[in-house]
């Protein structure tokens, strides 16, 4: 493959990066991911060693090339990895004849940082130090070992709730670079207790509801005079796109309506949002994306002066569907936010006529 081959992939490779960068950019969600991945990949080498003779010439400066590498997730964004690759060789030649070759392959660690653009798609950047080991086949030259600091970047798309499709460049020397498509498998046992997390924070939130609801009934002495109609506000039509955050054009317009209902209400009821997902993509991004939603629309009735000390935003992710998720129409369903009243008790004689309005937020799946 000639460099000016080289540079033609390259150059198509970075401007589909660019294009999925703004196609699929909007507001970011936190990303949470397995800790442990290993990849395999293959892609196509560039080598340019140099040779100080004016006889010999180079015939191929790119080669096929594999890749193999494992890495650990420390956070959303951060990551630490090793790598091995396999760069193939660079021709010389002389006089139209075939003289010898120079073996590539190197190794190396390093960082990965990582920032999500949709629940699907990641761009990244890499850094590190590495070795490249060059083997030469020529007359009278010698085999070197160099140790480099590299560079690169891509994409990645998430296939699957475990499984990574990704693209990357690296620069490891002036004389090696490659291009590469990579299968990325993730595992590791960071799920599990991200989720006990989760169902300690929700366990929580329970006991302390369970105090509002018991020991905050006997308490009051106000007069309980008022119905559950009266307090029968929902969030009917906050629906959420596919992948976003962000409010419709319908959403804002109900909230608007409900904002006003909750600004007429005491000022000691206080208000949960609790936003839900569809089931594609991971349980803990999902959770993730619940939570931002959840957010956006306590954000949203905060612009209408309601304190925010009287908001909880809570995220269920795809756990408590309404709808049947095996459906486009169920899943478009599912994404929505439910809006939930805590301490109309002290207001409502029978708050058993309408328990829906103080529920107790539900557990987390085992």
């Amino acid at each position: 493959m000639s460099a000016k081959k080289n540079k033609l992939v390259l150059s198509l490779f970075f401007a589909g990066l660019v294009s999925s960068q703004t196609l699929f950019a909007q507001q970011n969600v936190e990303d949470i991911r397995d800790h442990y991945y290993i990849g395999l990949g293959a892609g196509a080498s560039i080598l340019k060693p140099k040779i100080n003779s004016s006889a010999i010439k180079r015939s191929q400066d790119s080669d096929f090339a594999y890749k193999l590498f494992g890495g650990y997730q420390f956070d959303d964004n951060w990551a630490a990895e090793v790598f091995w690759t396999d760069l193939g060789k660079a021709k010389f030649s002389s006089g139209g004849s075939n003289v010898g070759d120079v073996k590539y392959k190197a190794y190396g660690a390093g960082a990965l940082y990582q920032f999500p653009i949709t629940q699907n798609f990641d761009v990244f950047a890499t850094t590190g130090v590495g070795r490249l080991h060059a083997k030469s086949r020529l007359t009278n030259s010698q085999n070197t070992k160099d140790t480099f600091l590299y560079a690169g970047g891509g994409a990645t798309w998430n296939i699957t709730k475990t499984w990574n499709l990704r693209a990357e460049y690296n620069y490891y020397d002036k004389d090696a670079q490659l291009a590469s498509l990579n299968i990325v498998k993730r595992f590791g046992s960071a799920t599990p207790r991200r989720i006990a997390k989760l169902e300690n924070k929700v366990s929580q939130q329970e006991k302390e509801l369970a105090i509002i609801t018991a020991g905050g009934v006997a308490a009051t002495t106000v007069k309980k005079q008022k119905t559950c109609e009266e307090f029968a506000i929902n969030l009917n039509g906050v629906i959420f796109k596919k992948q976003s955050v962000a409010l419709t054009t319908q959403a804002k317009k109900n909230l608007d309506d409900v904002a006003e209902k909750l600004k007429a209400l005491p000022h000691d009821i206080h208000f949960e949002i609790r936003a839900h997902t569809d089931d594609v993509g991971t349980d803990l991004y999902n959770y993730a994306l619940s939570l931002a939603r959840a957010r956006t629309v306590r954000d949203y009735l905060a612009s209408h002066e309601i304190a925010l000390d009287r908001i909880d935003a809570q995220g269920y992710g795809e756990w408590r569907p309404s709808n049947n998720n095996n459906t486009q129409s169920g899943r478009d369903a599912n994404r929505r936010a439910e809006l939930v009243l805590l301490g109309i008790e002290k207001y409502v004689k029978d708050i058993g006529a309408c328990p829906v309005l103080a529920t107790p937020a539900p557990s987390m799946p085992r």
